[in-house]
């Protein structure tokens, strides 16, 4: 924040420089727009739910939580985001004449100017420490994550030169008026020069003020033609983010005559979706929180993010710099509309792999570590969307689930007759929905249990359903199965791809649910996958209902005091607790699960490293429970070589596919039940069941029940 403008020579001039690049800026912002205004429309989100947009604009995009996931890098990039800020107010102040000292230093007695005075050379310096040690983690440390360019290099010499000249510049400044510019700091360092000749002090300053001008012009033409161009992307593209649930995909209009089934050319993406790879920063936080991609398959959601940029950059070749300019025009016989051929590029490719395509687990850990709310699951969602409805290109193994659950309901092919073959050997009877509603019973259910396929058709989670059972009985829980009218929730092949069955089984599962009016009444179950599919995806289809998953259900009865736990418990052992990714990271629910944990008598708790919301996937999400992995090592191997890190007896589990890869991988790894260190995978509800009080200590209040028979 430059003083008296009569100090500078030839001000005039920087004028028609810095105005003239800030034209140059905004032409190519606008080429830019032109290629996304072609892009796939999107339902409006700018002026939806305004408060919470703007709360996460001030939390990701000014106060940036994310990035202090590693705290020396989160300084780093404050330091440098702060000083941008501060400083271009001060040179917007300026270029315009004094115009924003006008407006700023009204309100107050210019209280707001002269705190703006007092930080500047602070946030200098802090973004000057801050390009050190981007420059430091460049080239020495090199994290191999990151995006490691001549461009990045490039970038911040750019940042280092416009901070660096500026602050130097204010110091002379200073120097020349007697210490009375109103930076603190600058007036400061002045006195190391104390004696200097006034006209000397004005000369050197006015130097560095036209450094400062001169490369800070240039900067504004590099800057959107960069990864630098984030730092004005990522405002508008955290104001723009998702709100709907993370874990409700794009409703697609199968009925439309226009419909266009995912997407295969660049012309596909939505311009959200353009605006994603243009708010890249290139920091590598989705690959290194991507299974897939940490254990060696050719999938890598920043190279999916960057080639969305690359592809859509390359698209504006045909446009010019001037819209509709005659002499460009005549001259080279161009204008300003996009070529179809432009758009037309297709995506397997050019933008992804086939493989890579599906290697994707859908597990929405890129989407989580995103410091800037990119989206990428929806758009590999999409593309996998186009592969199956209209190539119906995708991995042979997926047949059989396609046709299962097309043809009887379930990716298992099974009968609809075995739904309630789970049931056999308890010693109560489990009702179906039908059989208490032609009883007159219906007012008087509290839970639909939704057992889900898993547990149904599965030996192994056929156990978990019985458990889930045991505990709502002894809780005195009036609860009641749909089953052979139960049918898959549709979230496989969703995520495969496949929208046309998943919407044939939404909807017949809504007509269902809602013929027998459980929109009144807790649906609970036990798997992550139809939680966040009958909770998140099913009001798509006019399904609205109080979902709950079985952990939050249960922690709500130990709590409240209705499921009573013996007090002698389970041997004592210690054990861990694997998050689901569709119920940490989709859904938030992290505490429940591990107060169930903390509930059973005889268990030591230790967390593995990755939990919560940043847990690492089993390897059976977005269709990988049907599907080999043919490349790289097994992602259910490495994760559980992370519970055998923790040296726990037990690890704790909350998904039926989850159930399934950790006791699969404990198996490969040497730790399974027939071997000398055994590690076992539970359920939470088998925990809970096998350590209920004794039915006679239970206290079951009386008419909690259902009598069907």
């Amino acid at each position: 924040m430059f003083g008296a403008f009569s100090d500078v020579p030839a001000y005039p001039l920087v004028l028609p420089i810095f105005w003239g690049s800030m034209a140059i800026f905004l032409l190519v912002v606008v080429r830019h727009v032109k290629v996304w205004a072609k892009a796939a429309s999107i339902p409006p989100r700018a002026g939806v739910d305004v408060p919470r947009r703007l709360g996460g604009l001030v939390r990701y995009a000014i106060i940036q939580t994310r990035m202090y996931r590693e705290s020396s890098v989160g300084l780093m990039h404050l330091g440098l985001f702060l000083g941008s800020i501060i400083l271009l107010i001060g040179n917007m102040n300026f270029v315009t004449w004094g115009l924003f000292e006008a407006v700023v230093a009204w309100p107050l007695d210019g209280l707001f100017w002269h705190l703006l005075l007092g930080v500047q050379n602070v946030v200098a310096i802090a973004a000057l420490l801050g390009a050190a040690y981007a420059f430091y983690r460049r080239l020495v440390v090199r994290p191999t994550r990151l995006t490691l360019s001549r461009m990045s290099l490039l970038t911040l010499v750019f940042i280092t030169l416009v901070v660096g000249t500026e602050t130097i510049a204010q110091i002379f400044e200073s120097v020349a008026r007697g210490g009375l510019t109103g930076a603190w700091l600058a007036n400061g360092l002045a006195g190391l020069f104390t004696g200097m000749d006034p006209q000397t002090a004005i000369n050197i300053y006015a130097a560095f003020f036209w450094a400062h001008m001169l490369v800070l012009s240039v900067f504004l033409v590099y800057i959107p033609f960069n990864k630098h161009f984030h730092v004005y992307a990522s405002f508008v593209n955290i104001w723009l983010r998702k709100l709907e649930p993370r874990g409700q995909l794009p409703n697609m209009d199968l009925e439309s005559e226009n419909a266009s089934f995912g997407i295969r050319t660049l012309a596909d993406f939505s311009w959200k979706d353009m605006l994603d790879g243009f708010t890249c920063t290139e920091c590598g936080r989705c690959q290194q929180a991507c299974p897939a991609f940490n254990t060696g398959k050719p999938l890598n959601p920043k190279m999916l993010i960057m080639n969305i940029r690359r592809e859509a950059t390359a698209a504006e070749a045909g446009l010019p710099l001037i819209p509709n300019s005659p002499g460009v025009v005549a001259t080279y016989g161009l204008d300003d509309s996009l070529k179809p051929a432009a758009l037309a590029r297709p995506v397997i490719d050019n933008i992804i792999s086939y493989d890579a395509v599906w290697d994707c687990l859908t597990c929405g850990a890129c989407v989580e570590a995103c410091p800037v709310s990119i989206e990428h699951v929806d758009k590999i969602v999409g593309i996998r969307r186009n592969l199956v409805l209209e190539d119906s290109k995708f991995p042979a193994e997926l047949t059989a689930a396609f046709r299962g659950m097309e043809s009887v309901s379930n990716p298992w092919g099974q009968p609809p007759a075995a739904r309630l073959d789970w049931t056999k050997g308890l010693p109560f009877t489990v009702q179906t929905v039908a059989d208490v509603k032609a009883a007159g019973l219906l007012e008087a259910l509290e839970v639909l249990y939704w057992v889900g396929c898993a547990a149904a058709f599965d030996d192994r989670n056929k156990k978990v359903a019985r458990a889930v059972a045991t505990c709502l009985e002894a809780a005195g829980v009036s609860f009641a199965v749909l089953g052979q009218e139960e049918a898959c929730t549709g979230d496989p092949a969703r995520r495969m791809g496949n929208e046309y069955v998943f919407q044939m089984l939404a909807t017949a599962n809504v007509a269902t649910l809602n013929k027998y009016g459980m929109a009144e009444k807790t649906i609970v179950t036990a798997c992550p996958h139809c939680f966040n599919s009958l909770g998140n995806e099913y009001p798509q289809f006019g399904g609205n209902y109080s979902v709950k998953h079985h952990s939050q259900f249960l922690a709500e009865l130990v709590a409240k005091g209705r499921l009573k736990l013996g007090s002698n418990g389970l041997p004592q052992r210690t054990i861990t607790y694997h998050d689901s990714c569709y119920l940490a990271r989709y859904n938030g629910v992290i505490a429940e699960p591990r107060k169930i944990i903390g509930a059973i008598p005889g268990l030591e708790f230790t967390e593995m490293d990755k939990h919560g919301r940043q847990s690492f996937c089993c390897g059976a999400g977005g269709g990988r429970m049907w599907m080999e992995e043919a490349r790289g090592e097994r992602v259910n191997g490495a994760r559980t070589l992370q519970v055998l890190d923790t040296k726990a007896d037990l690890v704790a589990t909350a998904c039926p596919f989850c159930m399934v890869m950790l006791r699969d991988g404990l198996t490969d790894a040497g730790h399974g039940p027939d071997t000398a260190n055994p590690v076992t995978a539970q359920d939470i509800s088998e925990l809970l069941a096998a350590s209920l009080a004794p039915i006679a200590d239970r206290n079951v209040p009386e008419g909690r029940r259902l009598s069907v028979v």
